[in-house]
């Protein structure tokens, strides 16, 4: 167990608790972290160790563990997590699933998923498993991270019949023993391993969706007569229904169904069941659904349940534009963000009133219904491409819509007609949007005057673009890459526009993963340096077009994403360390203002890195309680001293 532990959690722990003196002396460590153990995981039952002595004690008599780690010992919460050591899956067999399975079966189920060689697995007394991948280094806990965390692992439980509700890097796993440990490896991966494992898997669920073209349902409205959907209504076995409600819940929801006779619907499917859910049951999920995020139901999980053919990709046949009756949404979405862009990228004012201004471009006459806008502006929300901020309340509140995703937002807009995208670019001349064709010759690519993406003249010097007559016409530049990112690549005979756009793709995911939007990206120095630097690294080692050594696109790309990553955590831990040492020498007066500023800069919407700036503060606040734990330690020792002067000066009258 000892041995075991040690490797999961290295010096997150240690092995005797320390001495008052020591922590006054040492201070408060950022890197230990606390282990719950719990019994039954109840409250009452759950216990905190910070040492491998306690926890080697402890395990005799508990049953649980959290493979993770937590900066508080009083709370076991997603937001108290510290240190993520170990990506772990439930597979459960109550209920009726996964009956019979086996250690073979688990094994198998992994080898065809493509994953990793586990780390450890353990086997619980109801004859389920818990399946762990211990991490090679452990990943300091972040919002992000810990959401992205939830859906590599949610994806990993679904390819290997796990319990996806049972997601979380807070969660208590079964305590591993000589007796219940089935299977155990020195095999460790890392993060971003399972991070690529995740993508691919992603990129593969593209590629299925065309091998299921059979099953291609043809709009929301046919959900419910698609043979796949037919067969679940016919009913589900014991351990589907769960899912197989919220699925049907919200293929009435996407059909267009009021959630009381979708309701109605599934208490009426739910006696074809065996056994039958409880009608409680029924009607949370119906809730969940219609009050959740999603919009229809997961085509995985059709399929899951159906063992059908079916794609949740809704198709619909490419007539012209002004043939077809002005109802899509999707229209109405190129129309809103053409009028957002068209006064600058952001407007503000009544909702009502926005509405009011906003036409259709097939028909000039028509303009959006309101429902409709308010649904446009939530999906744009959703898809993380316009920010909403409202103030104030009732008839005197203003709603401010900016456009916070170009790329994004381009792509949505691409459903309108070639006539309106060329209408759009002539209207709004070199923006954002625009290609700029520097297909032969040409110089340097200028950054207009005024640009946010414009930098100081030592930052990067103008670089001569090469000309060349042997180009076979590649695609333009696109617009909406910055100009020193490009002249990197173009310098290196990277000059088709597509690749152009994919490496910057690749770069924004990048920073994404760290939180920071595309826009921060441009406008600030910093990270542009970091992304040329980037691009300079992998032409080290995945060749250029130029000098002839080019291993290929995917290779390339896949590189400089991982690049870009790691440039971007040193950069983040170098700012974090020089922080540290600036606010070692502050006075206490100064450092509560530096504080206050940090806390004014989380309220800005459009803050930079939030991350950072969540780092610094915590940071502060371990400043400050180490100076207030040596200013009480000062305290206690002068009053000891104190004490001691006057029982001696006692002593010495008593004396005389």
């Amino acid at each position: 167990m000892r041995n075991l532990a040690q490797q999961i959690y290295g010096s997150q722990l240690t092995e005797y608790s320390k001495k008052q003196t020591q922590k006054q002396k040492n201070g408060y460590s950022s890197r230990l972290g606390w282990v719950f153990v719990s019994k039954d995981f109840t409250k009452e039952t759950t216990k905190a160790v910070r040492t491998y002595n306690s926890l080697f004690n402890v395990s005799k008599d508990y049953t649980y563990f959290t493979p993770n780690t937590f900066y508080r010992n009083d709370l076991r919460r997603l937001s108290t997590l510290r240190w993520i050591n170990a990506m772990s899956i439930d597979i459960d067999t109550k209920n009726g699933e996964n009956e019979g399975m086996t250690l073979p079966d688990v094994q198998e189920s992994i080898t065809q998923a493509g994953l990793p060689m586990p780390s450890l697995i353990v086997q619980t007394p109801s004859k389920g498993f818990h399946i762990h991948w211990f991490l090679e280094q452990p990943k300091r806990a972040s919002d992000k991270l810990n959401a992205h965390y939830s859906r590599i692992q949610t994806c990993i439980a679904e390819m290997i019949h796990g319990d996806v509700h049972a997601v979380g890097p807070e969660r208590l796993f079964r305590l591993p023993t000589d007796e219940n440990t089935v299977f155990h490896s020195q095999t460790r991966v890392s993060f971003d391993e399972l991070c690529e494992w995740f993508q691919l898997v992603q990129e593969q669920d593209q590629v299925d969706v065309h091998t299921y073209k059979k099953g291609f349902c043809k709009g929301y409205e046919s959900l419910l007569k698609h043979p796949a959907v037919l067969k679940i209504l016919e009913g589900v076995n014991k351990g589907q229904r769960d899912t197989a409600c919220y699925t049907l819940a919200l293929a009435y929801k996407a059909a267009g169904y009021d959630e009381k006779i979708a309701e109605a619907h599934l208490h009426n499917w739910n006696q074809k069941n065996v056994p039958q859910m409880r009608q409680i049951e029924v009607k949370r999920k119906v809730k969940s659904a219609y009050n959740g995020r999603f919009h229809a139901p997961s085509a995985k999980k059709i399929r899951e349940l159906s063992g059908m053919l079916f794609s949740y990709v809704i198709w619909e046949e490419a007539k012209p534009r002004e043939e077809r009756t002005y109802s899509h949404i999707e229209e109405w979405e190129g129309d809103v963000l053409a009028f957002i862009r068209a006064q600058g990228g952001q407007v503000s004012g009544a909702q009502r009133d926005l509405a009011e201004q906003i036409t259709s471009s097939v028909d000039a006459e028509k303009k959006i219904p309101y429902a409709t806008f308010k649904k446009v502006v939530a999906r744009l929300e959703e898809q993380e491409i316009l920010s909403k901020k409202v103030s104030g309340k009732g008839r005197g509140a203003s709603t401010e819509l900016r456009i916070i995703d170009e790329v994004k937002a381009r792509r949505t807009q691409s459903e309108a007609s070639k006539k309106e995208q060329e209408t759009v670019s002539k209207n709004n001349g070199l923006n954002s949007n625009t290609i700029k064709d520097t297909v032969v010759g040409g110089t340097a690519l200028p950054l207009s005057v005024g640009s946010s993406l414009a930098l100081p003249k030592e930052t990067f010097s103008a670089v001569i673009l090469p000309t060349s007559s042997t180009l076979s016409k590649p695609a333009p530049i696109p617009g909406n890459v910055p100009s020193p990112f490009v002249s990197a690549l173009y310098n290196r005979s990277f000059v088709d526009g597509r690749f152009l756009f994919r490496a910057w793709g690749k770069i924004q995911l990048a920073f994404k993963e760290f939180g920071i939007t595309y826009h921060s990206i441009a406008a600030t120095d910093d990270y542009l340096r970091l992304a040329v630097d980037a691009v300079a690294v992998t032409v080290e080692k995945k060749g250029s077009m130029i000098a002839g050594d080019f291993q290929g696109d995917e290779s390339f790309l896949k590189y400089l994403f991982g690049t870009m990553k790691g440039l971007l955590a040193n950069y983040r831990s170098d700012q974090i360390t020089q922080f540290v040492e600036e606010i070692e020498g502050l006075g206490d007066i100064t450092l509560s203002h530096v504080a206050m500023e940090l806390e004014d800069e989380l309220t800005d919407a459009r803050v930079v890195d939030r991350e950072l700036v969540e780092t610094k503060l915590a940071e502060i606040e371990r400043e400050q309680s180490a100076r207030q734990r040596r200013k009480h330690y000062n305290n206690h020792s002068a009053f000891d001293l104190n004490s001691s002067l006057n029982q001696f000066k006692l002593f010495m009258k008593t004396d005389d």
